[in-house]
């Protein structure tokens, strides 16, 4: 058993059986476990994600969802005594391969989270925050990336005569929708969004979901969601876990129209959970 890189103050602990390579899904989890400590949150997950698909992760509270998702960005890092043995690839790398840079990670991995959680700053200082650190401090070039970036989520005709307000005065879904904008700045490849609706009103939600089917033309979008009409919505694949294993995960229109697992389709009907 091997630590994680010394750049990285947090002191997960890794066993570590694979290596990066090209050509392989852009996401993927080959036989992966996860401790909390001595809680075995997830158990032997395998599942390839593809790139410019929405995947949603589906399951009852406490399963593993949101872990796996944060997982994906090394989230997992920030508490001591977490550990997670067996493979995890994203874009043809090995994130837990002690070489590995987090930054990296985080540059190439955005993340949305349940709850909107804007920096204490005006709207267009959350846009910036992320590139002002890398030392991008051109007025006109930080100006076309708020733009750009408001009008990917919908909020530039709203927001660009707004732009000192400060972010916490905003309503929900705009929060929401400008955290994913701050997401996006940084230009991912991938989004992680661990129940980005779940705050949301209905009309707010059917927003946020528009969103999610449009940026999928550029963006791996991957969602945890706590509703499976939200899943049949919008996603491309999906994967119904259950005390922190995968237990099926495909197509989602053969995930709920014809599930090949028994716990899948007593789940979907409504029997269990």
């Amino acid at each position: 058993m091997r630590e994680a890189s010394s750049r990285n103050p947090a002191s997960i602990h890794i066993e570590h059986f694979g290596t990066s390579c090209v050509g392989v899904p852009i996401i993927e989890a080959i036989h992966l476990n996860f401790f909390y400590g001595l809680f075995h949150a997830l158990k032997e997950v395998n599942l390839k994600i593809e790139e410019r698909h929405v995947t949603a992760l589906i399951g009852p509270s406490g399963c593993g969802k949101s872990t796996l998702v944060r997982l994906m960005n090394r989230m997992s890092d920030l508490a001591e005594g977490n550990r997670a043995t067996g493979v995890l690839r994203i874009l043809g790398r090995d994130i837990f391969d002690p070489r590995f840079d987090v930054t990296d990670l985080r540059r190439d991995v955005g993340m949305v989270f349940q709850q909107p959680n804007p920096f204490p700053f005006s709207v267009y200082d959350n846009l910036v925050f992320g590139h002002r650190i890398a030392g991008r401090t051109n007025p006109s070039q930080l100006g076309q990336i708020v733009e750009e970036s408001l009008t990917a989520v919908d909020l530039w005709d709203d927001l660009k005569d707004s732009l000192h307000l400060p972010a916490l005065s905003l309503s929900a879904d705009f929060q929401q929708r400008l955290c994913i904008a701050r997401a996006m700045s940084l230009e991912p490849q991938i989004l992680l969004m661990d129940e980005p609706c779940s705050s949301l009103d209905p009309v707010a939600t059917q927003k946020v979901e528009e969103l999610i089917l449009r940026l999928k033309k550029k963006y791996t979008i991957v969602i945890v969601t706590h509703s499976m009409q939200q899943a049949a919505r919008i996603s491309d694949s999906t994967g119904y876990m259950l005390l922190g294993e995968l237990i099926e995960f495909g197509d989602t229109k053969q995930i709920f129209r014809n599930p090949t697992d028994q716990r899948t389709e007593d789940y979907i009907s409504g029997k269990f959970g």
